[in-house]
């Protein structure tokens, strides 16, 4: 009998015990009987509080406990419908706001969902917490998320909005596989988790994860940590959208495919205006930047990339970066006030750029060592310090316009084959310039004129030119290296031609015609003249060798016979009034007759 007893006490013991931890650990409990919204939780971080939008049921999961279930009508379900059946601490209308908002939890959407925001609920504030568990955000898979005519935004512990930079629950919004996000003429403000990286990429604003799809139109997004974030997307399309005071970059394109974007602004952003990377054949129209504290439009690592008619105004960091772009084109942008207007840099880069319209900064185009390639075909470049800076190889530059800049063209560094076929320099203190570590440079129907110091300064070995003309600097064509020069026109310059020390040159129908001196060539240098013609007061000067050969012209330059007219007409005149104040001083002055009465 006493055994039985002990058996009894023992099962009576161990059911308390279990009944006891049952209720001390109901979230163990769940999970171990499959509880889907208690597992989504522990799936999502374990927020603090946790709603789970699910086909026909909404679980409300406070610190991993479902403290009840509502059940909406079928289809999408309203945030209104959310604010009137959850409860304060869930989703709330504000206090003496009808169509204001409170959201105090975290919102899942599970496949099949649909949650749709405004326009009845027309402002929505997002706690953010004071840290990640206690902050809000929406996220989903296979599900819609629907904002209209509506205005998100974060509000911190202190009431303030948008909360603080650094809130460590600040909200998000984040669709993912199979999801879909629209945004119709709605603004969404201080959203994105702060910190950077890899793992926080997803949770930075406004973000279109892999598989998802969607539209923003008419929409604005201020003050997030990424405006925007289309990472692996499919057919996203964004239309008269503004981005504006982003921590980080204002728009970032990476992975998506099928993006359409129509008339994109990005302004005032902490990084980049627009950042693309790791989708080729991609075509972007339609962009606007400006005062982005990085580049306007920076590009990395892809192939076949289409910039057309984008704008750049004031971006510090530059207007258009292009890091290893192959096979990629702008075609008639325009950027003002940047450092660089176009920066084309890294392995394997080969661009080319049609009709741009640069002015005003540090350099016009550059076009680093080590790209594969780059052509510029027309456009204008003005108002740069140097208006196009060539150092890497294959670069062909032809009908485009270069003025008001100190240097217009350099050729520089390790670059080799460089051509300039049909480019008008206007202004400045320099044309061009070829340093003495480059070859292969060719300047083809090149036209310079108005330049203070020097059209056209070179040091690079084998320099060809042929055609053009350099008129208007103190010396038009300065060589410290061997040259070829043919059918090239000289005017306008005190000295037309140097020709350095111990320097070979030959020009071929050559016309020279100097204000001083025409060729001057330097100690043990040489230059040989074939059916050409050198005009100045000093033809050939210099201890070096002029040969003059085929029909050669050397000679004064030509009388100004008009000028000399005009001075002579001067001077007769002169010579006539003077002869006339000598032949009337002695007469007396004319008398007004004494009954005439002056009333002036």
């Amino acid at each position: 009998m006493s055994t039985a007893l002990r058996t009894l006490a023992v099962a009576v013991a161990t059911a308390l015990s279990s009944a006891v931890l049952t209720a001390a650990l109901p979230s163990a409990v769940a999970v171990a009987a499959g509880d889907p919204d208690t597992a989504a939780w522990e799936r999502t971080g374990r927020p603090e509080r946790l709603m789970v939008i699910r086909p026909g049921t909404v679980a409300l999961v406070s610190r991993g406990t479902v403290v009840r279930r509502l059940y909406p009508q079928a289809g999408a379900v309203p945030l209104s419908w959310l604010a009137a059946n959850t409860g304060h601490d869930w989703v709330s209308r504000q206090a003496g706001e009808d169509s204001a908002v409170a959201v105090r939890t975290a919102v899942l959407l599970t496949p099949g969902t649909t949650l749709r925001i405004g326009p009845d609920t027309g402002k929505v504030l997002f706690a953010a917490g004071s840290t990640a568990a206690s902050g809000t955000w929406i996220r989903g898979s296979r599900a819609t998320l629907e904002v209209r005519d509506a205005t998100l935004a974060s509000v911190g512990e202190d009431g303030k909005e948008p909360a603080a930079e650094d809130a460590a629950g600040r909200p998000y919004l984040l669709m993912g596989a199979g999801g879909r996000l629209d945004l119709d003429h709605s603004t969404v403000s201080g959203f994105g988790l702060p910190g950077s990286g890899p793992g926080l990429s997803g949770f930075s604003g406004v973000t279109w994860g892999k598989g998802s799809t969607g539209s923003a139109a008419g929409s604005s997004f201020v003050g997030n940590r990424t405006g925007l974030r289309l990472a692996g997307s499919t057919g996203v399309k964004l239309s008269d959208v503004t981005v504006k005071g982003s921590l980080e970059d204002g728009v970032v394109l990476n992975r998506d495919a099928g993006t359409v974007i129509e008339n994109l602004t990005s302004q005032d952003n902490g990084r980049n205006g627009l950042t693309a990377s790791g989708t080729d054949g991609r075509a972007l129209t339609g962009i606007g930047t400006s005062g982005n504290r990085g580049s306007g439009i920076k590009a990395t690592a892809q192939s076949g990339l289409r910039l057309t008619g984008v704008t750049s105004q004031g971006d510090q960091g530059g207007g258009i970066r292009l890091v290893s772009c192959a096979q990629c084109a702008v075609d008639t942008a325009t950027v003002h006030g940047a450092p660089v207007a176009l920066a084309v840099s890294g392995a394997g880069s080969d661009v080319s750029v049609d009709e741009p319209h640069f002015s005003t900064g540090t350099t016009g185009i550059s076009l680093a060592a080590g790209i594969s390639g780059a052509t510029v075909s027309g456009g204008t470049v003005q108002g740069f310090e140097r208006g196009i800076a060539v150092s890497g190889s294959d670069v062909t530059i032809r009908q485009t316009a270069v003025s008001d800049s100190p240097t217009a063209i350099t050729v520089y560094g390790q670059a080799r084959q460089v051509s300039l076929e049909g480019v008008t320099v206007r202004g400045g203190r320099v044309g061009v310039t070829a340093s003495d570590t480059t070859s292969g440079v060719a300047l083809t129907d090149v036209r310079v004129s108005g330049t203070t110091r020097k059209g056209l300064s070179s040091a690079s070995p084998g320099l060809r030119v042929t055609g053009g003309s350099v008129s208007g600097a103190t010396t038009a064509v300065d060589l410290g290296a061997s040259a070829r020069l043919d059918h090239l026109t000289i005017s306008g310059a005190r000295r037309g031609l140097h020709v350095a020390a111990g320097v070979h040159a030959s020009g071929t129908a050559l016309d020279v015609l100097a204000e001083r001196k025409g060729i001057e060539v330097g100690r043990d240098g040489r230059m040989d003249l074939t059916d050409s013609r050198v005009r100045a007061p000093i033809a050939l000067f210099g201890p070096g060798t002029v040969h003059r050969g085929g029909r050669t012209q050397v000679t004064l330059p030509p009388f100004p016979w008009l000028g000399f007219a005009a001075l002579l007409a001067l001077t007769l005149a002169a010579g006539m009034q003077t002869v006339h104040q000598v032949r009337h001083r002695r007469t007396p002055a004319p008398q007004v007759a004494s009954h005439v009465r002056n009333t002036a």
